[in-house]
C-alpha cells in the first residue's frame, strides 16, 4: 500500500497540517461554546 498515493497522508505533509489544524479549530469552537453557554447560565 505504501507509495500507491504519495500525496496522500504522509507524516509531515500539507494534508496531515490541514487535519491537525481542523482538529484544533474543532476544539477550539467547543472550548468557545461551552464559555458562551456558562456565561448564559449567569
Amino acid at each position: 500500500m505504501a507509495g500507491e498515493h504519495p500525496n496522500h497522508e504522509n507524516p509531515g505533509s500539507g494534508n496531515m497540517t490541514l487535519q491537525a489544524a481542523v482538529a484544533e479549530i474543532r476544539r477550539l469552537q467547543a472550548k468557545m461554546t461551552a464559555i458562551e453557554q456558562e456565561r448564559a447560565r449567569k
